[in-house]
């Protein structure tokens, strides 16, 4: 029966002092520095060489095949309504404060 300052390896049942490792346990490995990060501008290694296609790439084509022919967006703006109470709005308050 082990005692407390002493511990049965579970590898091979020797009393081993608490703190300490048994010689048939494997040893404690050196700990690795981290890598540091990959910089964002970096390229990546498992990319390296690869050829993509640049020249043959048609953009308006793509968007045809994705978004398929849709109506183009209605262009937001302030109606021409607003504009006119606004500006009267402005010269009312204008002439409120010159009398």
């Amino acid at each position: 029966m082990p005692s407390p300052e002493t511990y049965l390896c579970p590898l091979c049942d020797r009393n081993v002092s608490v703190g300490r490792n048994c010689p048939c346990s494997p040893r404690k490995r050196k700990k690795k520095k981290p890598k540091e990060p990959r910089k964002s501008w970096e390229q990546n290694e498992a990319s390296d060489g690869i050829d993509l296609p640049h020249d043959s790439f048609d953009y308006d084509e793509f968007i045809a095949k994705e978004f398929g022919t849709a109506k183009p967006h209605k262009q937001i703006g302030i109606a021409a309504y607003w504009w006119i109470t606004a500006l009267i709005l402005a010269l009312v308050w204008f002439l409120f404060h010159l009398f």
